[in-house]
């Protein structure tokens, strides 16, 4: 059977019905629960554990994702990239410390991360090239598994297959089994952290990257100067006091770097930074925009 199958072949079960909350389980190329309620994985290594929601927006359809992934290719978001695979890194060992020290029962062989909002899969990927550039054979595994509610999204990221599991879900219900994870990240895309605190494991870590107040600065003096918005600063206390209700914050970093941009690449950038929805383009003056700064906290949670 082929790898984009069999990688969603758990020892214990991780995924659950989106229907009736029974384990899923691998059946030739489907995940099936007791209830026969059966979800079919693509031959991209992709099922869709939603339950008859469009999974697309018009906001964060297919041209938004390319947009996207033309502005990482630029390098623009390698500072926020290199800061979340370290993260990671930190969190996993963290992770196991805790476990090692509370539990009295065999661990599993692998650690499981989950991308929640992974868009057309950038970090996660970040990440698996991370992972195979440091891990050897004696190293624990890790398990990837990236959700997005955006079918068009998770369509692209699974172009080339892989070892990363491409699921198709609501994070308001996200189709995992109690405390399965280790590590869950959530990179400039709502979250759901009721459902973060659920699904992890004691000792687990949320990383949550949130626009820093500098982020994309240019773009807002523009929207305001053009008199569309009053007002440039950005506020992160609604994200905070999210995080702070379920979560205790164990750190924050931020990350920033400015880079140079040519009109197609600023076009790119306008096309999928969430600062322009909403704004018609020709109402900015853009003839002094030469450069984009991107910076990101990025912030470490505990349940």
């Amino acid at each position: 059977m082929r790898r984009s199958i069999t990688k969603f072949d758990h020892r214990t079960p991780l995924y659950r019905c989106p229907i009736c909350h029974e384990a899923l389980e691998l059946v030739q190329a489907s995940l099936q629960c007791v209830n026969r309620h059966t979800f079919n994985i693509s031959a991209k290594g992709l099922v869709s554990l939603l339950r008859g929601e469009n999974g697309n927006s018009n906001l964060y359809d297919r041209n938004f994702f390319e947009h996207r992934s033309a502005v990482f290719s630029a390098g623009m978001y390698e500072h926020v990239a290199e800061a979340y695979c370290d993260a990671v890194r930190t969190a996993l060992s963290s992770s196991h410390k805790f476990s090692a020290q509370t539990s009295h029962e065999p661990q599993e062989q692998s650690s499981r991360v989950v991308d929640a909002g992974c868009g057309e899969g950038y970090y996660i990927r970040r990440l698996l090239s991370s992972e195979e550039q440091q891990h050897t054979s004696q190293t624990l595994s890790t398990n990837l598994i990236a959700i997005d509610l955006s079918k068009d999204a998770i369509s692209l990221a699974a172009i080339g297959g892989g070892d990363i599991e491409w699921v198709v879900s609501d994070l308001a219900r996200i189709p995992l089994i109690d405390h399965t994870v280790d590590c869950i990240t959530n990179v400039f895309s709502p979250a759901n952290y009721a459902e973060f605190d659920r699904i992890l494991r004691p000792g687990g870590r949320l990383i949550k990257i949130i626009p820093g107040p500098h982020h994309v600065m240019e773009l807002r003096h523009a929207i305001v100067k053009a008199g569309l918005r009053g007002d440039s600063q950005y506020s992160n206390q609604q994200v905070l006091s999210g995080i702070n209700e379920h979560m205790h914050i164990v750190s924050t970093t931020r990350v920033s770097a400015t880079t140079a941009v040519d009109s197609a690449l600023l076009k790119d950038f306008m096309a999928m930074t969430p600062v322009m929805f909403h704004i018609n383009h020709d109402d900015l003056d853009l003839s002094t925009i030469d450069a984009i700064t991107v910076e990101a906290d990025v912030i470490v949670a505990t349940r």
